[in-house]
């Protein structure tokens, strides 16, 4: 398998690079840390103006309908720039919009998608359902003229700035079944919608977000009612070599910060890379990286040609997140005090590694899915 990018897929990589460099740097995700929600309108308008938006999406809703290899590339680096917003929950939503949204919902929900002026945020998880969509325990009762939404979704990003939630409920069947569960899409602002941040270990942001009797109209349903697991199943599969890229570009900057610090860094009249002891660890953390990054982009190859991915996706995201587990803390041992010193940007690296390690499941999790497909 050849794992180098194209001309275009190097260039597209060379402006994404850019562009963070430019506009992401360690000021800006200390001012959105520090601000009440972690974002801001003007970058976000022009991440939308550079097309990140809209790469999956068709021309004939604006987008630039490229492939899914281009996405692993954005994300990559994104994850090497340590810069959090709403873009992957745009993504994930967008996923979703196309994968089970009916003609009219994509002509209604994309382009403002693509433009950056809609934000639409996934709200699946729940307390004490791990992993498993299906279990939801959010209900959505039919009543004259759509239904009646009450439950409580957890980790749900961004959700103060997203007009619209995605919202997995329960209209059918009992817990645990493979149908009968429904997408929903309802207004931020609808009466009966609480919000609360969550104080989580990552730089982003997550919310709890109880729905109190809300009132959803029948043509919010995304697709076909009791269809939803079947399309959730799709976006998760993607979403989850997303994070891996991800994973990968945030590694691959630790090693190259690690390499250039012993280089620097004198002790005993000596550089510190040249003890066999530090070069060893650094060999382990190439080795690491590159392999995640190989077993990352097989994954993402496999679905950027629609062919079955389910194994090499497990297999990703199960080497993935103890490999960058492995590497974040090997930066911080040879960094030394310096690397856990909060005005040093590594922690940046540290805690979004171990957030991203949880998203869509750790490896016992993967280690479990990857049994099962055997």
């Amino acid at each position: 398998m050849d794992f180098a990018l194209t001309d275009e897929q190097q260039l597209f990589r060379d402006s994404v690079r850019k562009f963070l460099r430019e506009r992401c740097h360690s000021k800006v995700l200390r001012e959105l840390e520090q601000g009440e929600t972690g974002f801001s309108p003007p970058l976000w308008a022009a991440m939308a103006e550079q097309g990140w938006t809209g790469i999956i999406v068709p021309e004939r809703h604006g987008g630039s309908d490229l492939g899914f290899l281009e996405l692993g590339v954005l994300l990559e680096e994104i994850g090497g720039a340590a810069f959090d917003s709403p873009i992957f929950a745009s993504l994930m939503a967008t996923l979703a919009i196309l994968g089970g949204g009916s003609p009219a919902q994509q002509e209604r929900l994309l382009p403002g998608i693509v433009s950056g002026r809609t934000i639409v945020a996934l709200a699946v998880e729940e307390r004490g359902v791990a992993y498993e969509p299906r279990f939801t325990a959010t209900r959505a009762n039919r009543i004259a003229g759509g239904y009646h939404l009450s439950g409580q979704k957890m980790f749900v990003p961004y959700a103060t700035v997203a007009d619209h939630l995605l919202v997995l409920a329960r209209t059918g069947g009992a817990a645990g079944d493979d149908s009968g569960c429904t997408l929903l899409l309802v207004d931020r602002g609808a009466p009966g919608v609480h919000i609360a941040p969550l104080e989580t270990i990552a730089p982003d942001r997550q919310y709890v977000v109880e729905f109190d009797g809300v009132f959803a109209s029948g043509d919010a349903v995304l697709g076909h009612e009791g269809a939803a697991l079947s399309v959730l199943d799709d976006v998760y599969r993607k979403g989850t070599a997303l994070v891996c890229a991800e994973m990968v570009g945030g590694a691959e900057h630790q090693l190259a910060a690690t390499a250039e610090y012993m280089k620097q860094r004198i002790q005993f009249d000596r550089p510190l890379g040249s003890f066999q002891a530090v070069q060893h660890h650094l060999a382990d953390m190439f080795t690491l990286v590159q392999g995640s990054r190989w077993v990352s982009y097989q994954a993402i190859e496999k679905l950027d040609r629609g062919a079955p991915a389910g194994r090499e996706i497990a297999i990703a995201k199960a080497f993935t997140s103890d490999a960058c587990q492995r590497v974040a803390a090997l930066t911080h041992q040879l960094h030394g005090g310096v690397g856990v010193d909060m005005e040093n940007d590594l922690h940046f690296y540290f805690r979004r590694a171990k957030a991203m390690e949880l998203k869509f499941g750790p490896a016992p999790v993967q280690l479990k899915r990857l049994a099962g497909q055997l």
